[in-house]
C-alpha cells in the first residue's frame, strides 16, 4: 500500500461523523489521481507531491460542508485549485530554501 493511501485511511479514522468520512473517502477516490498529477506537474517530486495532496484532504474536510455533489465539475475544480494553491506554495517554499 502506499505511503499517501496510508496516510489517508489514517486521517479518515480520525472523523466520528460517518458522513463526513463517506464524503471524504468518496472524494479521495475519485480526484487522488487528478490532484497528484496536478501536484506532481508543479513540484517535480513524488514524495512532496504525496504531501500536497494529503494537505488538501486536510482543507477540504474544513470545507466538506461546501461541497453538494461530489461528482460534479464544480467539485473537480474546487478540489483541484485547493492542490494547485498548496503545491505552487510548497513550491515557492523550496524555491526559497534552496537559494538561501
Amino acid at each position: 500500500m502506499e505511503r499517501g493511501h496510508c496516510r489517508m485511511l489514517l486521517f479518515l479514522a480520525t472523523i466520528k461523523d460517518e458522513n463526513s468520512k463517506k464524503k471524504l473517502e468518496a472524494l479521495y477516490l475519485k480526484y487522488k489521481k487528478d490532484m497528484f498529477n496536478v501536484a506532481y506537474r508543479i513540484l517535480d517530486d513524488y514524495q512532496l507531491a504525496q504531501d500536497a495532496v494529503q494537505t488538501a484532504f486536510i482543507n477540504i474536510m474544513d470545507n466538506l460542508d461546501k461541497i453538494e455533489n461530489i461528482y460534479c465539475n464544480k467539485t473537480r475544480a474546487f478540489v483541484i485549485i485547493i492542490v494547485r494553491n498548496i503545491s505552487i506554495n510548497l513550491y515557492k517554499k523550496r524555491k526559497k530554501h534552496i537559494l538561501l
